[in-house]
């Protein structure tokens, strides 16, 4: 998280994507192993891919136009 000074905020947080990208480098190719524990028994590692988070943040549903060509 970095922040900023403002005439009318003392301090002022802000969030770049590139810090996101920059912190999956240290990762594995599979993304972010993160471990979770399943109905207090069974241990599992689920992994976050940042280029599938990017097409979830990022795409836009394709509209068809009812307009006919000139």
């Amino acid at each position: 998280m970095r922040g900023w000074k403002t005439c009318d905020v003392e301090y002022q947080s802000y969030f770049a994507l590139n810090d996101l990208w920059e912190s999956f480098k240290e990762w594995s190719a599979y993304g972010a192993g993160v471990p979770l524990l399943l109905d207090q028994r069974e241990s599992v590692v689920q992994y976050y891919v940042p280029y599938l988070s990017a097409i979830q943040l990022y795409g836009q549903p394709t509209e068809k136009s009812n307009a006919k060509p000139s």
